[in-house]
């Protein structure tokens, strides 16, 4: 379950979650909102962006092989809020995550630091029956995008067999928004990466503690 705040936010574990999805894993790419006040479509009314970005998503979520959610929750106002944990804690009761990726918690962006918030919230509350019914109790992983302020793990991901997947979701975005970073730079970095875990192209998050691994006690 991946859960971010906006539609295009999930450019960073598309190559991941398609890996998943791949292998035969259910993959759930939830949005927390809609994206509506996006600065490139001007004075565009809020309803009108919100039906484009959520097309957006669904688009995204086809090239990835995951389902997807919208929640209700407007752009630019979320909070990490109990309302905000509550709605995302039903869904991880219903869908039953092993691993949930998210935004980081020191991101400039307010909604990504509250979207990081919301999650820890929900992975508390989804084991709660009195809050979500039949709770999700099962231990739940969580990985957040990487920070070099933070001292965590860092976890590399090979995604080498999914580099064609993360590209067009990248480039899908990048022709809709005429964005200044191009593909060869997007590539670059993603080889970048791959070059710190041994690999072609990964992509990295962290974790708050250490991965268990195989064979290991």
């Amino acid at each position: 379950m991946a859960v971010f705040a906006h539609p295009d936010d999930e450019i960073g574990a598309a190559g991941t979650l398609a890996l998943h999805a791949r292998r035969g894993d259910r993959v759930l790419l939830v949005w927390m909102t809609r994206g509506e006040l996006a600065s490139q479509f001007g004075a565009m009314a809020e309803a009108q962006v919100a039906e484009i970005r959520e097309g957006h998503g669904a688009h995204v979520a086809r090239m990835i092989g995951a389902e997807y959610r919208f929640l209700p929750f407007r752009d630019t106002f979320l909070t990490g809020s109990r309302e905000e944990a509550l709605a995302l804690a039903r869904i991880m009761a219903e869908f039953q995550p092993d691993a949930v990726v998210t935004w980081d918690p020191l991101d400039v962006h307010p909604d990504h630091r509250a979207t990081h918030q919301a999650v820890l919230s929900a992975l508390k509350f989804c084991r709660i029956p009195k809050l979500v019914g039949e709770a999700h109790r099962k231990p739940v992983r969580l990985y957040h995008y990487p920070r070099r302020e933070l001292a965590r793990p860092w976890l590399y991901v090979d995604t080498t067999a999914t580099q064609e997947v993360a590209e067009a979701v990248f480039a899908f975005y990048q022709e809709f928004y005429r964005w200044p970073f191009t593909l060869e730079e997007f590539r670059a970095r993603r080889r970048l990466r791959g070059q710190e875990a041994g690999v072609p192209f990964a992509e990295a998050f962290q974790t708050e503690s250490l991965p268990a691994w195989p064979a290991l006690p």
